[in-house]
Formats: C-alpha cells, structure tokens, sequence
C-alpha cells in the first residue's frame, strides 16, 4: 500500500512573512520597544546590504539563501525581543489580546457567591 504525498510547503509561508514584516516595521517606531531590540533590525539591514558575507554573492543560490536566513532569523528574534504585550495588541489589536478575554457566565472556573466584610474596629458589616 503506497503511502499519499504529504505537503512539503505551508501555502501561508509568504503571507506570515508578509504579517512579521509589517509588525516590525510597527514595533520599530513603537517607544514601548527598547533600543537594543531595535538594534536587531538594523545590524540586519548592514549584515544584507554589506558586501561582506558568511557566503558570498558570488555563489548565487547559496548567498542569496545566506541573506534570506539572516532575513528571517533577525525579524523571529526582533518580534522575540519585543515585549509580549506590545507584539499581542499589533498582532490582535487592542481590545482583542488574547489575555483579556473575559470568561462566559456558564465557565466552570466561576464561582459565584456572596461575602461579608467584618470591621472589628468600627463593629460593621458590609455586603
């Protein structure tokens, strides 16, 4: 029995390209990121345009696959180095990061109840 193909490609590759570099392109002129992260996507920047390479340009496949991976490599580690908070509300949006979702009332984590406040100083109670 002969095993189906599988898929060696994510056809959603070049669209999340596309999304991490619009984001750091936004977390780069954010002033909640520092400035040794955005350090990262300059010292990219240099190490593509520089003439200096690990792998020259000579060997086309291969220095182009070079930059390509400096390319990716700086923006996973620019996003990485970004706060968390900040790369959730561009990613999500504002209102919509994912550690603000407000529970349902049929959640089996809430427990409703009442309680009562004693002040022993001032004899009361409150509800």
């Amino acid at each position: 029995m002969a095993k189906p193909p599988q898929k060696t490609h994510d056809p959603d590759l070049l669209s999340r390209l596309l999304g991490n570099l619009v984001l750091a392109g936004r977390l780069l002129f954010d002033g909640r990121v520092s400035g040794v992260a955005k350090l990262i996507p300059l010292l990219m920047v240099i190490y593509i345009l520089s003439p200096v390479d690990l792998i020259p340009d000579v060997f086309v496949p291969i220095g182009i696959v070079d930059d390509l991976t400096a390319l990716l490599v700086g923006l996973q580690l620019f996003i990485l180095c970004a706060p968390a908070d900040v790369v959730a509300e561009y990613r999500h949006g504002p209102d919509r990061s994912p550690r603000q979702e407000t529970p349902k009332a049929d959640d089996p984590r809430i427990i409703e109840g009442e309680y009562i406040v004693h002040n022993d100083r001032d004899k009361t109670i409150q509800r």
